[in-house]
């Protein structure tokens, strides 16, 4: 399984932008550099950098359906707020998916790069969504499954 960096905007544009780390830590060069970069060279590396947020996304969202299927299987409801958690945070990130559309190569690239940027925020809380409802789900399966009531049977009733 492919493990992804995540870094700041400012540095994946510096890094994407350069293709290179420099060797020895002049840095002014570097920011020169990544200042320098044209729209164009910006755009790019900003929709590398959305791509690799997409697969980062789309990780979580196959974490979050293995989840699913265990608190399925630990007989959580499927009305659980939980669920309908699940529900949105995955409805959210197909709905991304479906809207989402790689700019016109042909389109100034500031607009190129505008639209880019609009859509990283967008995926970014899409991502953070998917986050806190991985957390909430693992907690609560968690507290399903190590529960007395889960791991004991319970007692027969006395008539």
């Amino acid at each position: 399984m492919k493990k992804l960096l995540l870094l700041p905007l400012g540095a994946a544009f510096g890094l994407l932008s350069l293709g290179a780390l420099p060797g020895c830590g002049n840095k002014t060069t570097t920011t020169a550099t990544t200042e320098a970069a044209s729209p164009t060279t910006q755009a790019r590396a900003l929709e590398d950098s959305l791509l690799a947020h997409h697969e980062l996304a789309m990780n979580q969202t196959e974490q979050l359906f293995a989840v699913k299927a265990q608190l399925t299987a630990a007989k959580v409801p499927a009305k659980a707020p939980i669920m309908a958690k699940m529900q949105a945070a995955d409805h959210a990130m197909m709905t991304w998916m479906h809207t989402y559309q790689a700019p016109d190569s042909t389109a100034p690239a500031p607009q190129r790069l505008a639209y880019l940027q609009d859509q990283q925020k967008q995926l970014s809380a899409i991502e953070q969504q998917l986050r806190t409802v991985l957390d909430s789900a693992q907690a609560t399966l968690t507290r399903v499954t190590h529960t007395p009531a889960a791991t004991a049977p319970a007692a027969p009733k006395s008539k």
